[in-house]
């Protein structure tokens, strides 16, 4: 009798810890949502490469060294601010070359020194990469479109994340013949923004700058993304 009696009441205490542990922890519907917003940019970052080579290291670094200053007057001279310049890499090293016995022989140096500049306005990034290839750049190492504020553009991405986890919670709650009770935990898993790529590569570049063809250059459209999980409480 007191076995059946201490299984009865071990059962009674399981049920009720169940039921309790419902009562804490009402069921929840669990989704990710995806914002997305696209934007015009509005900043621009250059870089170019003026790399030179020579027999005698003094005469390549004062040949680096007049190249990367006509350069950078060239730019100013479209009215870009010297603070908007800067080097953004300097490399000087030997250079060798192998002969057929396999012996290794010094021939000549070579300097390379990247010119970064950073512009606001749009229209002036296919003549600054002009300006640049003729007056003794002979690279163009990567040019990128940005915000100037991207926080705004974010913040808006966000907040279409939170209304999208939202919706699709809605709609799955709606079709269990449940409604939202309120929010358990919300996750931001990333926010970033798209640049697109579509410039010419170098060597058209230098191409154009050859034949005296301006380098036609579209910005495109930045992509502004966030994504965040959501846990909804539903009714029972």
């Amino acid at each position: 009798m007191k076995k059946i009696f201490g299984l009865m009441f071990l059962i009674a205490m399981m049920i009720c810890a169940t039921t309790f542990a419902e009562e804490i922890h009402p069921p929840i519907i669990s989704v990710s949502g995806e914002g997305v917003v696209e934007a015009q940019p509005d900043r621009a970052t250059i870089t170019v490469g003026v790399v030179t080579r020579e027999k005698n290291p003094s005469a390549v670094q004062a040949a680096n060294a007049r190249a990367a200053s006509n350069v950078i007057n060239a730019i100013v001279a479209l009215g870009v601010e010297r603070k908007n310049i800067s080097t953004g890499n300097y490399n000087f090293a030997p250079n060798y070359r192998h002969t057929d016995n396999g012996k290794r022989i010094l021939d000549g140096y070579e300097a390379n020194n990247s010119v970064t500049v950073i512009v606001d306005d749009l229209n002036l990034v296919g003549k600054i990469i002009d300006a640049a290839l003729s007056h003794g750049a002979n690279q163009v190492n990567s040019l990128n479109f940005g915000l100037r504020n991207k926080t705004a553009y974010q913040d808006e991405a966000l907040r279409l994340a939170v209304l999208d986890a939202r919706r699709k919670a809605e709609v799955a709650a709606a079709a269990l013949g449940k409604t939202i009770v309120s929010v358990r935990s919300v996750s931001i898993n990333h926010s970033s923004v798209n640049a697109p790529r579509n410039y010419k590569m170098a060597s058209a570049m230098l191409e154009d700058s050859a034949a005296g063809v301006e380098t036609p250059i579209e910005s495109g459209t930045l992509t502004c993304s966030a994504n965040v999980h959501v846990e909804f409480e539903i009714t029972r």
